[in-house]
């Protein structure tokens, strides 16, 4: 054999193996700067275009109580938890305080007797500023107040995560529980019940460091029937 050829063989396996691991690497500093889940979103987009139109082709009534947030609401068998009310599950995945905002009149006709919130989590994986979603926040919360006056709003506080947006969290439930109380708005803190030990969300409550499972998701109802009177 060519040592010359031999050679060159063995430098060019040594780029290919540079290369995919530049890749790798590159990919894992995409994801640090969120492309990977921008892209995931985007995947998505069909999906929660889908399940928007759905919910659009069965308007809320009057006296329902509907269930607003993203994927976290979007898990919960809300008819079953609260079987002593009518109930809208008007969650959908990936969504932000902006994306929020921006459909909300899809679920205030009727209008509802109650609106139950709970987003924000998705803003801060994506970014984006404590002012822009305490204003988004407020935003929401002003146009019920329009559309719907008579309609009762409860806030909920944005989970605790196992991951590094956890610290996050703290600092805008406290701007967000500022915000209820000067507009008089009903402001219920989940944390204190869903924190571990080390600050993070309590470990049997979810599967993913994220999503509240069945033992979270029983709790979490527990604390809406105690608010809700159900």
């Amino acid at each position: 054999m060519n040592p010359v050829n031999h050679r060159t063989r063995d430098g060019r396996r040594a780029r290919l193996l540079l290369g995919a691991l530049a890749v790798a690497g590159g990919w894992a500093a995409f994801d640090t700067c969120l492309g990977a889940r921008r892209i995931t979103r985007a995947m998505a987009a069909g999906g929660r275009s889908r399940t928007r139109s759905i919910q659009r082709a069965f308007p809320v009534e009057a006296g329902e109580t509907v269930m607003l947030g993203d994927s976290i609401t979007a898990d919960g068998d809300w008819t079953a938890a609260l079987p002593d009310r009518r109930v809208r599950n008007r969650g959908i995945a990936w969504d932000t305080t902006a994306d929020l905002l921006e459909r909300l009149d899809d679920s205030l006709t009727g209008p509802p007797e109650v609106a139950v919130i709970l987003i924000g989590t998705n803003d801060l994986e994506f970014g984006v500023a404590h002012a822009q979603t305490v204003r988004n926040t407020c935003l929401i919360l002003d146009r019920i107040s329009a559309v719907a006056p008579a309609t009762r709003v409860v806030l909920q506080a944005v989970l605790p995560r196992s991951d590094r947006y956890n610290t996050l969290v703290a600092p805008l439930n406290a701007a967000l529980a500022r915000v209820c109380g000067e507009r008089q708005v009903e402001f219920l803190d989940l944390t204190v019940h869903f924190t571990g030990p080390d600050g993070r969300l309590e470990p049997t409550m979810t599967d993913d460091g994220l999503h509240p499972n069945d033992v979270g998701h029983h709790r979490w109802v527990e604390l809406l029937r105690e608010v809700l009177g159900s």
